[in-house]
């Protein structure tokens, strides 16, 4: 069992969620999660701290073992709010350039000297920014229209909570988590990605703008392992 595992562990033996062992530690639950998770460690102060709420003595927390078996959510993916100020941006620059463009492919339009083929490129390019923008918002609006917990991951299944969406594990065939490398190479973003689920009967679930996609690579994998540990026994 891993320190994360037996602070969990404990956590349910004092019938705690990690909202409520967040406020007694003055942290927030995304730390809890990371904690149990093996993700970081929490200081010595903390610990210290911890070993006051469960009860128990250091040695306790660091070598104890226990039978209690956990179903709950064992990480939560959340939104990443830094995007909402490079969408509105994005955004906006687009509906300025496609309204430029639109009023100066009308102005060309009218001039006599130019042939028609200049017109019509210059149409042709108005409309590809009109796309673009037109993608853009679209992803600005799923993006304001989802909550900020995005994800539930448990041991068996992925609760995708803006559909209240649940998935059952016997039915993924495959999880794909990866970071936007666009964004990553002009460092607008950092560790920042998405996920996508394919299922057995090929149905495609996608979560975009996702935060700490690492951490949450490392909590699917780890998911995966144990899974698999588990029909081999």
């Amino acid at each position: 069992m891993t320190f994360g595992e037996r602070i969990r562990t404990n956590r349910i033996k004092n019938n705690m969620s990690q909202k409520q062992l967040a406020e007694q530690l003055n942290v927030t639950p995304q730390t809890i999660s990371k904690w149990e998770n093996d993700l970081s460690e929490p200081g010595f102060q903390m610990i210290t701290e911890m070993t006051s709420i469960f009860r128990i003595s250091h040695d306790e927390l660091f070598v104890g073992k226990t039978e209690v078996i956990y179903k709950g959510s064992i990480y939560t993916a959340s939104k990443d709010l830094r995007m909402k100020k490079y969408y509105d941006f994005f955004v906006g620059l687009l509906i300025f350039l496609s309204f430029a463009m639109i009023i100066t492919t009308v102005y060309i339009s009218t001039i006599e000297i130019l042939t028609w083929h200049f017109t019509f490129g210059f149409s042709i390019f108005t409309m590809f920014w009109l796309v673009i923008l037109f993608m853009i918002s679209r992803w600005r609006y799923i993006y304001m229209d989802s909550p900020i917990d995005l994800i539930d991951i448990y041991h068996d299944k992925v609760v995708i909570q803006k559909d209240d969406l649940t998935v059952e594990g016997n039915i993924i065939k495959r999880i794909d988590i990866n970071k936007y490398q666009f964004y990553t190479g002009i460092r607008v973003y950092e560790n920042n990605g998405y996920l996508k689920i394919i299922t057995t009967d090929n149905q495609m679930i996608v979560v975009r703008d996702i935060i700490d996609i690492e951490d949450l690579k490392k909590v699917i994998y780890k998911v995966r392992i144990n899974n698999n540990e588990e029909e081999t026994k």
